[in-house]
């Protein structure tokens, strides 16, 4: 009875809480003032996204469809894409480092063009702002990918410098070593062959540095001490070649948990030198239940990472609209409202962020999300 009775009330506190956002965007100046001023509106577009579109495409039918995606992120105001270049030990680009990815091609091999420069003319052409997205350390992420990567050459180059480990899915993945100056130094070349071969507009890193299983024995202050080390090197690297090239990082939502994987977020976020943005990635509803009731999750998440920022630097907000339509029995707010996205990014606003970023691009061709799109597109444009 009592479970009964404590499932009720967090359903008409959802209710409650649905009416009370749903009411709140009019406040905001719907279209006059929702998002406009913002910096960056942007959309992730991941290696997965690139398997199910893009992966063993002629050139003719790559740029079709590239240029079909990017009129895509455009149709719903944005402005930036935030596009993998290097998802694991691997390039969408022909590299002096890193094999060809298994997402561009399924045996690794040259598609006989270049996808990044086409990437990159084609969002410029059209208006878009373009972010090569690199996972720094991350070599393989499953089994699978696991057994390909070690089949390339480079394996064997980077075997001295990376670590083998069990992830929490069971699956046995690669990584480089963060301790390594070895594996910063190949991440910092990598870095700037891109910035170097390609007009991107920045160089963009996730939440992926000590992960479960990586190396769990060590303590946080020398994951910190050797993440730390590579954002030095990359952000000056970066600087060097194209000053007006931007570094930002997208570190989990959770500030307790990113510190403990090594991502120094308070010092980046109050000494120069390391980065130009973050973007932590919220994603929860303001409508999660806990046992003591309802808690804005989204929102004191937001104002956390606002109160971390002693050197003002911009603070963009990653939003899951991969959650669009998902149940849940804590984060209800994705189930019981279609104004999730387009509440988020308006009260990111209004709490000092300068943007947003979705994840990821398949949300905006899937029929699940077209209802939070539309709003997106009405209150948030």
């Amino acid at each position: 009875m009592r479970n009964t009775f404590r499932n009720i009330m967090a359903f008409l506190m959802a209710g409650v809480m649905l009416l009370l956002l749903t009411a709140a965007l009019p406040v905001y100046g719907i279209r006059a003032q929702a998002a406009e001023n913002l910096d960056k509106k942007a959309c992730w577009i991941s290696f997965l996204d690139m398997e199910t579109y893009l992966k063993d495409k002629k050139e003719a039918e790559f740029r079709t469809k590239v240029s079909q995606m990017y009129d895509k992120v455009k149709e719903y105001g944005m402005n930036t894409v935030l596009v993998h270049a290097r998802a694991m030990g691997d390039a969408m680009y022909p590299s002096a480092y890193f094999p060809w990815s298994i997402y561009i091609s399924e045996d690794r091999s040259n598609p006989g063009y270049d996808p990044l420069q086409i990437m990159v003319e084609l969002a410029h052409s059209k208006g878009l702002q373009f972010e090569a997205w690199v996972n720094p350390y991350r070599l393989s992420r499953d089994n699978k990918t696991t057994v390909s990567f070690k089949a390339t050459p480079q394996y064997a180059q980077f075997r001295d410098f990376s670590i083998e480990y069990r992830a929490a899915s069971g699956e046995t993945c690669l990584a480089l070593d963060p301790a390594r100056q070895e594996a910063r130094d190949l991440i910092v070349n990598g870095v700037r062959e891109i910035v170097e071969n390609y007009n991107v507009d920045g160089i963009h890193f996730d939440d992926y540095f000590y992960v479960s299983g990586m190396a769990d024995t060590l303590d946080t202050a020398s994951r910190k001490a050797h993440v730390n080390a590579l954002m030095l090197q990359v952000y000056q690297t970066i600087k060097e070649v194209k000053p007006n090239c931007v570094f930002g990082v997208s570190p989990a939502g959770n500030p307790d948990n990113v510190r403990g994987q090594g991502a120094d977020i308070d010092t980046w976020l109050s000494t120069s030198g390391y980065i130009d943005y973050i973007m932590p990635q919220i994603y929860w509803s303001d409508i999660y239940m806990t046992g003591s009731g309802v808690k804005h999750m989204f929102t004191d998440r937001c104002k956390e990472w606002m109160l971390l920022n002693q050197q003002n630097i911009p603070i963009y907000v990653g939003i899951a609209l991969y959650k669009v339509g998902t149940p849940s029995k804590t984060d209800l707010g994705w189930a019981t409202s279609n104004m999730n996205v387009a509440y988020q990014a308006i009260q990111a606003k209004q709490l000092g962020c300068q943007g947003y970023a979705l994840f990821r691009y398949a949300w905006l061709e899937n029929p699940v999300a077209a209802e939070e799109l539309a709003n997106l597109k009405m209150f948030a444009f």
